[in-house]
């Protein structure tokens, strides 16, 4: 066919239905006139090659194509991203199979992309524990020497830069594995001051790096929110890393602004994230928020922006963008305040009843580790020696071991702790394992196990029992923090 392609199928569907109609009005104007024999006969003859000519025409151009298309959504809805349908016409479901196939390269490509992030996450939650274990130590180590009272002020000052560099590759750390490993959804109130600092810490590496400075004023007295922290601080961190890109594509003075407040009836707060940059094209701004539209052309999953609005829209509140009079762009997340209670979920799994416990050891002296029992579990020794050295120094009598199997060992010889502090990830028998066999064999000392972790997510075994969040100390925890732990933990256990 000649002519614009994308109208042949229209002419087609126009010419058979034309063709249909001419021939009943034949056909009808023969039977009511009383046509001859003859011109009757023609007539049939005509329409019985006509219409069959006209409906394999019709398969042949729409049906097949359709057909191809149903089985190739059919294959996609099954997780074949690699499906394709063939083009064989520029005409209009030509046109759809065409779009179709793009639609499954993006979706495949995003696919991989996707796979690759959840892999990296996975690779950081395994890295984290062998990370955050020499950080420990070395964090360990530098306040056993800042506990020297004979250290010269050289001496001193190396100590205190030493640990205060070791508590932030820590405090970044964490903050990454927050970021990538977000967990199941749990609503809670939410100070989004707190979420937007947390958000910039991960990002503020860049700030030197590209010459941006990073104003604005989070309103102190801001109202709390409900909603997931670690969802609401996706979004934030995404808008962040948005306009750090876009302030790359600027000479400097490169400017980012993040701000807090309230709208002025108090009943919504807003974040808002603002750069100097190019800001957002007019041809692209209505789609932005749709799935895979990008600003960032093949480097852009475009995907940011939709989820960040999907994750605000779950806590009831909206994303937007705003026109700015200057070039650059402008993000507002808008949410509603709440006043009422939340409820949360209890801190540690009921468990089922268990047999008379084991006697337990009287509680220890309050305000101090003086006579305090503790049980140390973990592998590394590194860790474990500079742990024992500062609680034994403190009072505490202690009592080491380098996995769950030996920690069990030191109770059948008879050792009664106050505490038993445990690493979650170690050999033989981790420190889930470890707790599970206590809960089973000793209930009233699985009561009495604080858990120390280097990976924020492992917080289970294997489906073995839920380990209470409210227990676990993330490593490395600073050993004056730790002291304060543990006399407190005993406090609660003797009330």
């Amino acid at each position: 066919m000649s002519g614009n392609p994308a109208s042949s199928l229209r002419v087609l569907i126009v010419g058979v239905v034309v063709a249909a109609m001419v021939y009943g009005a034949a056909l009808t104007l023969a039977l009511t006139r009383n046509l001859g024999s003859t011109a009757a006969i023609i007539v049939l003859i005509v329409g019985a090659v006509l219409l069959p000519v006209s409906l394999f025409i019709v398969r042949r151009r729409m049906w097949q194509p359709l057909s191809e298309i149903e089985r190739g959504i059919r294959r996609v809805s099954d997780g074949d991203l690699s499906t394709q349908v063939p083009v064989s016409r520029s005409d209009e479901l030509g046109t759809v199979a065409g779009h179709f196939n793009q639609m499954t390269r993006v979706l495949r490509d995003r696919a991989e992309e996707q796979g690759r992030f959840a892999a990296a996450g996975e690779l950081l939650s395994g890295v984290a524990h062998e990370v955050n274990n020499p950080l420990m130590a070395i964090a360990s180590h530098a306040e056993l020497r800042l506990a020297d009272a004979h250290l010269t002020a050289e001496q001193r000052n190396e100590m205190q830069s030493i640990l205060r560099q070791a508590q932030r590759a820590a405090k970044l750390l964490r903050g990454l594995l927050r970021f990538v490993r977000a967990g199941e959804k749990r609503a809670a109130r939410v100070n989004m001051n707190d979420v937007v600092r947390s958000a910039i810490d991960l990002v503020s590496y860049r700030f030197g790096v590209d010459e941006i400075s990073i104003e604005g004023r989070l309103d102190p007295e801001l109202p709390i929110v409900v909603g997931d922290a670690n969802r609401l601080e996706q979004v934030v961190v995404n808008l962040l890393s948005n306009a750090l890109d876009a302030l790359r594509q600027v000479k400097p003075p490169r400017r980012l602004i993040v701000d807090s407040f309230t709208d002025d009836t108090g009943g919504r707060v807003c974040v808002t994230v603002t750069d100097n940059g190019p800001g957002v094209a007019a041809e692209i701004a209505p789609r932005l928020f749709r799935p895979f539209a990008s600003t960032k052309g093949h480097k852009g999953t475009g995907l940011g922006l939709y989820i960040s609005r999907q994750l605000v829209r779950e806590a009831q509140g909206e994303l937007e963008l705003v026109k700015l009079e200057q070039p650059g762009a402008r993000f507002m997340i808008w949410l509603p305040t709440r006043h009422e209670a939340v409820p949360t979920a209890p801190a540690a799994t009921p468990q089922p009843a268990q047999a008379a416990p084991a006697a337990v050891p009287a509680a220890a002296p309050s305000g101090t580790l003086g006579g305090v029992r503790i049980l140390l579990v973990d592998d590394e020794e590194l860790i474990r020696r500079p742990m024992a050295r500062f609680l034994g120094k403190r009072g505490a009598e202690i009592k080491e071991a380098g996995d769950g199997l030996a920690a069990l060992d030191r109770l059948r010889e008879g050792f009664q702790p106050h505490v038993i502090l445990a690493d979650l990830r170690m050999p033989k028998m981790d420190g889930a394992e470890f707790y599970q066999q206590l809960q089973r064999q000793q209930p009233a000392l699985a009561d009495r196990v604080l858990f120390l972790s280097g990976d924020i997510t492992h917080l289970a075994g294997r489906g073995l029992a839920e380990v209470p969040r409210d227990r676990v100390l993330v490593k490395p925890v600073e050993l004056a923090e730790l002291e304060r732990r543990i006399v407190t933990f005993v406090q609660e256990k003797a009330a």
